[in-house]
C-alpha cells in the first residue's frame, strides 16, 4: 500500500463526493491547489507562511500535535490554506468557509483532485490550525469536521473558518486586499497614454457632453512643480497598512460587492482648467485622490506611515474672502448638537450645484447611503446653514463661483507643494488637504 501511494496510485479508490466544484453549500469555496496574483504577492505570502509555520511548529509541542510530514510539505499545504482564506476574507459575506478533503484517496492518482497537495501535509496543517492558539483561547480556524451519509451519497467536505484575531494578522502582513490576488486594476506603464500637465475641459455642442483636450502652453511659476514632482511620485510606493480586519471590511460596499476603493491606476498628477484657462484649475491625476477618506489613514508612502493635514473650512472662508469679509469666530460648521458631518456636507453639496433643488437632491443622496433617518431633515439643514452665512450665498448656483473657488485653492496646493518639494519632501494633494510621510507633518503644517 505504501508503495502505491509513492507511485501515486491507490487500489480500490471508492467514489468521490460531491462530484461538481467541491464546494457543498453556499458559504463554502473550495481549498485552492495553486496560489496566483502578483510575484510582489506570492514573495508576501512565501515569508508570512514560512514565518507562521515555524511559529506552529514551536506550539504543537503544547498542542500535543505529531508532525508527520516534511516542512516542505507542510509549507505547501499551510500556503495555500493561507492563499485560500486570504482570497475568502478580501470578499467579506459571499463566503465564510474554505472546505477540503481529509480523504486519503482524494490525493493520489492522476484524476486525483488534490493531486498536487501532500495529503500528510494537509493533514498537519488542519491539525496545527484547529488547535493552536493565536489569541487568547480562540485558534486560528474553527473545524466543522466533514460527514458523508453512504445510502443517500450525500454531506459535506471538512470546512474551516478564519477566527477574527486570524483574519486581523492576515490583514495586518498585506494578505487581505481588494481584487485579490491580483489586486485593483493597474494602467500598464508601458501603455498608457501620457496626459498632458495642463488640460482643459469643454462641453461639446453637439450632444453636450465634456471634451478633455491639452492646453498648449508653458507652464507659469505655481505649476513648475508639476514637472519635478511628477518624477518624484513615479518612484513612490504607496501601500496601505492596515491595523485589523475591521478596517478593510468597513470599506467594503456589501450592495455593489466590491471594494470602496475602485482603482490603483494613475501616479501623476496634471491640471485641469474648466470652460477656459485660469477658471478652476484643480489638480488631478493620482489615484490616491480617489481613496475613500477611511481608507486613507492607513496609507504608506515607501512603507512609512503617512499623514494627512487639511486646512479647516477652506472652501467657506475662500467664499467669505471673495466677499471680501471676515469669516465669523469659532467653528463654521458647528449648530448645536447637529452633526457637524451634515453642515460641512450641506456646503460641499451646494458649492458646484446649479440649484437649490440640485443641492438637496445630492445632500438627501448622501444621506440615503449613510444615514436615511436624516433625510427628512435636508431642507432644514440647508436652511439653517446658508442663514448664517447668507452674506456669502450670492456665490452659489452660478458655474464663476465655484470655479473660481477651485482655481484659488489649487493656487495654495501649488504653493505647497512647491516650499514641500524644496525640501525634498514628496506630498499627494487632495485639493485642500496634503498626505505625507508622518515624519513631516511639522513641515507641512508649516507649508500651508
Amino acid at each position: 500500500k505504501e508503495i502505491l501511494e509513492i507511485l501515486g496510485s491507490t487500489n480500490n479508490r471508492p467514489l468521490e463526493f460531491p462530484q461538481l466544484g467541491g464546494a457543498y453549500d453556499s458559504f463554502s469555496r473550495l481549498l485552492f491547489t495553486t496560489v496566483k496574483g502578483s510575484l510582489t504577492y506570492k514573495k508576501r505570502l512565501q515569508r508570512y507562511t514560512a514565518r507562521l509555520f515555524t511559529h506552529l511548529l514551536r506550539l504543537s509541542k503544547d498542542s500535543g500535535i505529531e508532525i508527520r510530514c516534511s516542512r516542505e510539505q507542510g509549507i505547501k499545504a499551510l500556503e495555500l490554506l493561507i492563499h485560500s482564506i486570504a482570497h475568502i476574507a478580501s470578499i467579506p459575506d459571499k463566503h465564510r468557509y474554505i472546505s477540503l478533503s481529509l480523504n486519503r484517496n482524494d490525493y493520489f492518482g492522476s484524476k486525483a483532485q488534490f493531486a498536487e497537495l501532500h495529503y500528510k501535509g494537509v493533514v498537519v496543517v488542519v491539525e496545527l490550525l484547529s488547535n493552536c492558539f493565536v489569541e487568547g483561547n480562540q485558534t486560528y480556524v474553527d473545524r466543522k469536521n466533514g460527514h458523508r451519509n453512504s445510502e443517500t451519497n450525500s454531506g459535506l467536505r471538512t470546512r474551516l473558518q478564519p477566527t477574527g484575531p486570524f483574519l486581523d494578522e492576515l490583514a495586518r502582513n498585506d494578505l487581505i486586499f481588494a481584487g485579490h490576488p491580483s489586486g485593483l486594476n493597474k494602467r500598464n506603464p508601458s501603455h498608457a497614454e501620457q496626459k498632458a500637465l495642463l488640460q482643459i475641459t469643454k462641453k461639446d455642442k453637439k450632444d453636450n457632453d465634456k471634451v478633455v483636450s491639452n492646453l498648449d502652453r508653458a507652464l507659469n511659476d505655481d505649476e513648475l512643480v508639476l514637472e519635478a514632482l511628477n518624477v518624484r511620485l513615479k518612484r513612490l510606493r504607496v501601500d496601505f497598512k492596515l491595523p485589523d480586519y475591521k478596517a478593510y471590511t468597513d470599506n467594503w460596499n456589501y450592495a455593489l460587492v466590491k471594494s470602496k476603493l475602485a482603482h490603483m491606476s494613475g501616479n501623476q498628477l496634471y491640471r485641469r482648467f474648466a470652460d477656459k484657462d485660469g477658471s478652476a484649475g484643480r489638480l488631478y491625476g493620482h489615484w490616491v485622490q480617489h481613496c475613500p477618506s477611511k481608507f486613507r489613514q492607513y496609507l504608506t508612502f515607501d512603507t512609512k506611515e503617512t499623514v494627512e493635514l487639511d486646512y479647516s473650512s477652506m472652501q467657506l472662508t475662500l467664499l467669505y474672502g471673495m466677499a471680501n469679509l471676515t469669516p465669523p469666530e469659532g467653528d463654521l460648521y458647528a449648530f448645536g448638537t447637529i452633526d457637524r458631518y451634515w453642515m460641512k456636507a450641506v456646503l460641499t453639496k451646494s458649492v458646484g450645484a446649479r440649484s437649490k433643488i440640485e443641492a438637496l437632491a445630492a445632500l438627501r443622496k448622501d444621506m440615503k447611503e449613510t444615514a436615511p433617518a436624516m433625510m427628512n431633515k435636508a431642507t432644514e439643514l440647508f436652511d439653517l446653514f446658508w442663514d448664517r452665512h447668507a452674506d456669502v450665498y450670492k456665490f452659489l448656483f452660478n458655474d464663476e463661483g465655484w470655479k473660481r473657488l477651485q482655481y484659488l485653492d489649487s493656487i495654495i496646493a501649488l504653493r505647497v507643494l512647491r516650499i514641500l518639494l524644496e525640501q525634498d519632501i514628496v506630498c499627494i494633494p487632495i485639493h485642500d488637504s496634503f498626505i505625507v510621510k508622518e515624519q513631516y507633518s511639522d513641515q507641512t503644517e508649516s507649508a500651508m
